[in-house]
């Protein structure tokens, strides 16, 4: 399945006051060609929509400075420029709240690829903004359903597939799955053992323990060491969480 080599050079604005999930959307959506700006609070927002007229909005609802669907409604977001509602609130009546605005809605933990697939038929029904000069590199730049690459290893989030640098499948479990696909979509910055139970439960954190993202890793590691003694590309960070490594380590 592929969701289009279009979205190059397009302007996404995330808005998002938790830094490391804006830094996990970001990223990935960096990763895919798109050109990425952020804000934090909805002040920031407002700035960023005067000064660089994004092509789409990601909103956070809770936003330390005000609520993100007042702050639509005050912008016309979503009649203006395409909206999606990023937020862990997920009742029928927040649903329906943001979809009267005029956004479409994903709840937290984001599916990154899911995102992707929203943001691009949001931009295709709107016909924002046309493709910026970096349209022109987009051959060298890896289409959105291209597979993370990492240390000779390839992660498919389309076929949600792991395979080893000889080329061979290697099965995970879906909790696996995800911290692998969360760690990749970061590398090589570090995650945190909070952002990964966000990513493993839609239950409330603390119904679970940081031993689950613990015994994962665990797992992880003991599946990907490679029969010539390499180790896992999974790494501690001390004080923060875990890791991919960079492969220019």
């Amino acid at each position: 399945m592929s969701v289009g080599s279009e979205l190059v050079g397009r302007s996404v604005l995330v808005v998002e006051d938790s830094p490391e999930t804006q830094d996990l959307i970001a990223t990935y959506l960096e990763h895919q060609g798109l050109r990425v700006l952020r804000a934090a609070n909805g002040a920031e927002l407002t700035a960023r929509i005067a000064q660089d007229r994004p092509d789409l909005v990601l909103l956070d609802i809770n936003l330390p400075d005000c609520d993100g669907l007042a702050l639509a409604e005050r912008l016309r977001l979503g009649e203006t420029v395409p909206l999606i509602f990023v937020t862990g609130r997920d009742s029928p009546t927040d649903r329906i709240a943001g979809l009267s605005h005029g956004g479409d809605y994903v709840t937290k933990p984001v599916d990154l690829l899911e995102l992707l697939i929203r943001i691009r038929n949001l931009l295709r029904r709107s016909g924002a903004a046309a493709l910026s000069s970096a349209s022109a590199e987009s051959a060298a730049v890896p289409a959105p359903d291209a597979p993370l690459t990492f240390r000779g290893w390839r992660l498919d989030l389309v076929r949600r597939a792991l395979f080893r640098p000889d080329g061979s499948y290697l099965a995970l479990t879906t909790g696996e799955f995800n911290i692998l696909a969360a760690l990749a979509a970061m590398r090589p910055n570090p995650v945190s053992r909070e952002y990964l139970l966000d990513v493993i439960s839609n239950r409330d954190p603390r119904s679970i323990s940081e031993h689950t993202v613990d015994t994962l890793i665990t797992r992880l590691r003991r599946k990907m060491r490679l029969d010539d003694g390499a180790s896992s590309p999974i790494i501690t960070v001390r004080g923060v969480g875990y890791a991919l490594e960079s492969d220019e380590s």
